[in-house]
């Protein structure tokens, strides 16, 4: 395996934040030379593999994160919200049969705030 260098920043590290939780990972990123000789940013999300917290919040329950209401796709614009609730919550919660599997089987979701303020999770970051 090898890296193409960067002419300007050579192996052009940076260390990578987690998806979920946005805490910087115990990882360096060696990102060698990007598009238009780039200086790799520093506090980036590099992949979707969860910290080393995060994949032990994941191995106890599902991580919760408030998302904005009408805001969809796999980045929803998240307002603050961030939780882990058991798995029995979410059987309770959701009872479409596929999409528990799906969140079962990721062991996180989004949820938009309107959800989240009427299920009486923690107030959000500058939320209700």
């Amino acid at each position: 395996m090898s890296i193409r260098l960067s002419e300007k920043y050579g192996v052009n590290p940076a260390i990578p934040l987690c998806f979920f939780c946005n805490e910087p990972k115990h990882e360096v990123v060696l990102a060698g030379l990007l598009k238009d000789d780039q200086e790799a940013p520093r506090r980036a999300v590099w992949d979707r593999l969860p910290c080393d917290t995060c994949k032990g919040y994941m191995a106890i329950g599902v991580i919760l994160i408030s998302v904005r209401d009408g805001e969809s796709g796999d980045n929803p614009y998240r307002t603050g919200g961030w939780v882990v609730v058991k798995d029995d919550v979410i059987r309770r919660w959701v009872i479409r049969p596929d999409l528990l599997d799906d969140i079962l089987k990721r062991r996180v979701a989004f949820l938009p705030d309107e959800a989240w303020d009427a299920v009486g999770l923690p107030a959000r970051e500058g939320g209700a």
